[in-house]
């Protein structure tokens, strides 16, 4: 039996062409709460970064910034900050080849400089601009995650010295820093501890590799339509695209709805 579902946002929930999440899963999200279901978010965005995603169903918890930020209710259930010998090296790469990044820390988010392909990223996600701060702030706080503006010829430009971060990608425009022990697996667990729900009573959605964590540690596990080859092949079952009521097929396929 179902107890608990967690989703991926962009392109498992939200339809990036509207930046909405499709009526048909609204609809289901409604159903679901009425059987008693929870229902939480597992993304790598900030908590500010989905005030239209809360604007049409508020969830039971957030999995946010990939796992590092977890809240349910006004309970902060999980925080996983990166070191700071992370920080560090996340400072010491950002000097010497220039790139920018967003922080994410837990009630607030900052960035370091703008450049095209931030531009680009707050652009395509529809996101608040964050205000700009010297690096030095990321030395000084407790900062979760980075979104770092580094394609995946470019991500050496930090991976290959960070050995007190680890690299996550579901864009090919950026790929998210987080602790080295962190993912959305660890912040689901921390979830289902604190809500009293056993693993195979769970299923997650998702679209993106950063997803994969997620499949692993939950009972059921549904690949979008318009995930990748790699996603779809880790999946439990692959279903229609977010644009095609595939959260909505999903879960009747399942005898859920």
């Amino acid at each position: 039996m179902i107890k608990a579902i967690f989703f991926d946002v962009d392109g498992t929930l939200v339809d990036p062409a509207t930046h909405r999440i499709p009526q048909s899963t609204v609809d289901s999200l409604h159903a679901l709460r009425a059987k008693g279901i929870k229902l939480f978010i597992a993304t790598g965005r900030h908590m500010s970064m989905m005030d239209e995603v809360r604007a049409q169903f508020e969830f039971d918890g957030y999995v946010s910034v990939s796992g590092q930020y977890c809240l349910c209710g006004d309970a902060v259930v999980y925080s996983n900050p990166i070191p700071r010998a992370g920080m560090e090296e996340m400072v010491s790469a950002m000097r010497e080849h220039g790139f920018s990044g967003i922080f994410l820390e837990g009630e607030t988010c900052w960035i370091n400089r703008y450049d095209q392909a931030a531009e680009d990223f707050l652009e395509e996600f529809q996101v608040k601009q964050p205000t700009v701060c010297p690096l030095e702030r990321a030395l000084e706080g407790r900062v979760y995650q980075v979104i770092t503006m580094l394609s995946p010829e470019q991500e050496w430009k930090l991976l290959d010295r960070a050995k007190h971060l680890r690299g996550t990608r579901w864009h090919p425009g950026f790929v998210d820093a987080l602790p080295p022990n962190g993912g959305k697996d660890v912040g689901i667990r921390a979830v289902l501890d604190w809500a009293g729900i056993a693993p195979e009573e769970t299923m997650a959605f998702g679209d993106g590799e950063n997803d994969l964590t997620m499949f692993s540690c939950v009972g059921t596990s549904v690949a979008m339509g318009n995930a990748s080859d790699t996603v779809k092949g880790k999946a439990d079952y692959v279903t229609a695209r977010v644009d095609a009521d595939g959260v909505a097929a999903a879960l009747k396929h399942f005898g859920i709805l």
